[in-house]
């Protein structure tokens, strides 16, 4: 059974989010009060609706309680994202996610009960250091303080060269997860294009690396910092 997502809040963070769950396999409501914002991505999920949010009577019945996640991904709008979030616990909701909007927001939500919050800027700043940090790297998930795993394109002295003959464990105590061969790039706004990659599995020591490659890596940050800086 696929997990039923209402995204309330149709900026680029709510868009891209129920586009992105669409794509995972969820069931997703995209709510906006904006009646562009809905006609944009009503094709592109399970149901679009034109909603004011803050009114908690046309929450009701849209039956939001039912529902397993109730991404409230409003911006800008201070007031109106703690009136819906009160609503959603009026209703009943069981699983409340929320866009920190402020550090005040925050604390507010908080004093509300809400414990699942989102920092999209913070979480993309993070991101980004990580990737200026690790030089060609496109993206970091730190394990740990020292471990991380990271795709990092291919660096142009491997290209043609097989995994065998780079010995990235032997150089740099590194493992080699898999490759990504991509197929389309994705546009810098994503509304919905893209990048398709194929995922080789288990790369063997026969495995030869083309042009364009991502390597899915697996070690300590110190020796990723290292292989980036060659």
């Amino acid at each position: 059974m696929s997990l039923r997502v209402a995204v309330i809040g149709l900026g680029h963070f709510g868009l891209n989010l129920a586009l992105r769950l669409t794509e995972e396999g969820c069931e997703v409501l995209a709510i906006d009060r904006s009646e562009e914002k809905v006609e944009a991505i009503q094709d592109r999920v399970a149901y679009a609706v034109v909603l004011d949010s803050s009114e908690q009577r046309a929450l009701r019945r849209l039956g939001l309680q039912d529902m397993d996640v109730v991404v409230v991904a409003i911006g800008e709008n201070f007031e109106g994202s703690l009136l819906t979030t009160a609503s959603l616990q009026e209703i009943g909701v069981r699983r409340i996610v929320n866009r920190v909007i402020s550090p005040v927001h925050e604390r507010l939500l908080r004093l509300m009960g809400i414990r699942e919050l989102i920092l999209p800027e913070a979480e993309a700043a993070a991101a980004f250091a990580n990737r200026l940090l690790l030089g060609r790297v496109r993206k970091a998930f730190e394990l740990s303080t020292e471990y991380s795993i990271v795709e990092l394109e291919a660096p142009k002295a491997f290209v043609g060269k097989t995994v065998y003959e780079l010995r990235l464990r032997e150089r740099y105590g590194l493992n080699l997860v898999t490759i990504k061969r991509i197929r389309q790039p994705a546009g810098l706004i994503s509304r919905g294009e893209e990048e398709h990659a194929v995922v080789l599995g288990v790369p063997t020591p026969e495995t030869r690396i083309e042009q364009g490659d991502i390597l899915v890596l697996f070690g300590r940050e110190s020796e990723l910092r290292r292989l980036t800086e060659e």
